[in-house]
């Protein structure tokens, strides 16, 4: 703002144009209103100040052609922190409109303690994340390690552990013979591990109260069954938070994950399939639903109802192609694709 306001002090003192502007008298034969003075940049800084926290989430949230039910309560707390923040300025009038607005905001939400914790769980299905996020959220808005944000956190793993019992008893039996497979498939016998498996010691059994532990240890086993000690769930958590090195500018693609891991977590890409569907906004729905105006024109009103699918149907094929050929690889397959052709040449020189 001081530049700004140097730039205007240098334009009054020289500029005479700039100050015989605002001497004209208007066309209501009142005189414009100006220069700005200090205090209308004053004003204008700390709009600037809100503009920027509403203007950031807003891009995230109303995207309508990305995933972003993963990043909504992020976003809420990026403006709950924010507004905080400002409400606690030195300048009065900074501080009194952010306390207003974080009221609004609040009550918007019921609270920011009654938040649907869906939200939240949406949050937790992206691996990038979990619930590691999710914690941090909670030390922000309440403290770290407060009762407010424990009491929160407990209810989050209630929701996700009823949820998984719920997707368990409907899409158990499916889960297990994809998890049973992707094991077989994955730990499927070798040559190797076959022949061990035939060698074998012949013991003998005298039938006279010789005993051996091991067999009445797989009795035991054939009594009781043997179980995982972890679930899905647990371990989902329990695992380290993905960190891939990606590009500036590149997201984590969320789908493609739950996709390849399907098997690793039958139960759990069920839920994630559900939850990352929500809308978290209605700029997506909205634009649907004005599509038909925008290519219904007073020139074009004459189409039939399939031309008009056919020309929708295919706009969307066109960017769909485009976004997967403009896909940004990593740094790690840049620097793969480099090696590579760095062997290529030198295998041509020898």
């Amino acid at each position: 703002m001081g530049s700004n306001m140097s730039v205007i002090t240098k334009m009054e003192t020289e500029d005479n144009l700039y100050n015989d502007y605002f001497m004209e008298v208007g066309d209501k034969g009142k005189k414009r209103a100006g220069p700005p003075q200090y205090a209308d940049w004053k004003a204008i800084e700390r709009l600037r100040r809100f503009l920027v926290i509403f203007y950031n989430s807003t891009l995230v949230v109303s995207a309508s052609t990305s995933l972003n039910a993963h990043k909504c309560y992020e976003e809420i707390v990026n403006i709950a922190t924010n507004l905080l923040a400002l409400s606690e300025s030195t300048d009065h009038e900074l501080k009194d409109k952010a306390e207003e607005m974080f009221k609004k905001f609040d009550k918007y939400w019921d609270g920011l303690k009654n938040i649907n914790k869906m939200l939240i769980v949406a949050t937790v299905f992206d691996p990038t994340k979990k619930i590691v996020l999710a914690s941090l959220c909670f030390d922000e808005l309440y403290g770290k390690d407060s009762l407010e944000g424990k009491a929160i956190y407990d209810s989050v793993i209630s929701v996700l552990r009823s949820s998984f019992k719920e997707y368990g008893a409907k899409y158990g039996k499916e889960a297990s013979g994809k998890s049973d497979e992707a094991k077989t498939s994955n730990s499927g016998s070798t040559p190797c591990s076959r022949e061990l498996s035939m060698i074998g010691t012949d013991l003998h059994d005298d039938g006279l109260g010789y005993k051996r532990i091991g067999r009445r240890y797989k009795e035991m086993l054939n009594e009781i069954g043997v179980k995982d000690n972890l679930d899905e769930l647990d371990i989902y958590l329990k695992e380290g938070v993905e960190n891939p090195d990606m590009m500036a500018g590149v997201e984590y693609d969320v789908i493609s994950f739950w996709k390849q891991n399907c098997t690793k977590f039958p139960i759990l890409s069920r839920i994630a399939k559900d939850v990352l569907a929500m809308q978290v906004s209605s700029v997506a729905s909205e634009s649907a639903f004005s599509t038909g105006g925008r290519i219904i024109s007073p020139s074009r009103s004459c189409l039939t109802h399939f031309m008009i699918e056919v020309l929708m149907c295919t706009e969307q094929w066109l960017k769909q192609d485009i976004s997967c050929e403009s896909r940004v690889l990593t740094n790690a397959e840049i620097i793969e694709d480099i090696e590579e052709q760095e062997k290529i040449k030198r295998e041509f020189a020898i």
